[in-house]
């Protein structure tokens, strides 16, 4: 299941902020005061636009859930083999890398600040999204396209291999995108393809 959250143009801009903030700071060093300081307004005038700092967080990480989760569907649409299905999901978590870093560092290290109902939503969103990946890797193992491994090391070692991008973006934004993507598709395939 995916959570659709409709985002003004104002509130886009505070949410891009936060996300900033909390990238740098962690979700819980920033305040509210810090958000109001970065997108110039005042405490009381941010809260016209968002109810709190817990909304932030489930709009960034449920945005970026749906994210990938769309990108998924599109992928699982396609009429191709698991090879071509992996080479496509590992575009999809390095452009969303790429493009979203702020946001992505949210989804990956904040998401444990959620409340329990949408932190069990959340876990249910990523659960169902590995679940996918690894049945694209296992269908790879059955058409003997990847090496047999165990599939919850493959699934692990295969997202980890992307799970470092968002956090050098500064860095490599200067590489081109297509030398990140064929670089990492390349060490990862040459690991598992047969």
């Amino acid at each position: 299941m995916s959570r659709t959250i409709k985002i003004s143009k104002r509130k886009r801009e505070i949410l891009n902020a936060a996300a900033i903030l909390f990238r740098y700071k962690g979700y819980s060093a920033t305040s509210m005061r810090d958000l109001a300081e970065k997108v110039g307004l005042e405490v009381s005038s941010l809260y016209s636009h968002i109810k709190s700092k817990e909304e932030i967080l489930i709009t960034l990480c449920f945005n970026c859930a749906n994210l990938y989760s769309q990108g998924l569907n599109q992928i699982m649409d396609m009429d191709t083999g698991a090879m071509q299905k992996l080479d496509a999901i590992m575009d999809l978590h390095i452009n969303i890398a790429i493009d979203h870093p702020s946001s992505i560092t949210v989804f990956n290290d904040e998401w444990k600040h959620l409340g329990v109902a949408d932190l069990t939503e959340f876990l249910k969103v990523r659960k169902n999204y590995e679940k996918v990946v690894k049945s694209v890797l296992q269908n790879g193992m059955d058409e003997k396209v990847f090496k047999e491994y165990p599939l919850d090391i493959l699934m692990n070692t295969v997202l980890s291999a992307m799970r470092w991008i968002h956090y050098s973006n500064s860095e490599y934004g200067k590489v081109e995108r297509s030398t990140v993507q064929n670089t990492v598709k390349n060490i990862v395939m040459s690991g598992i393809k047969y």
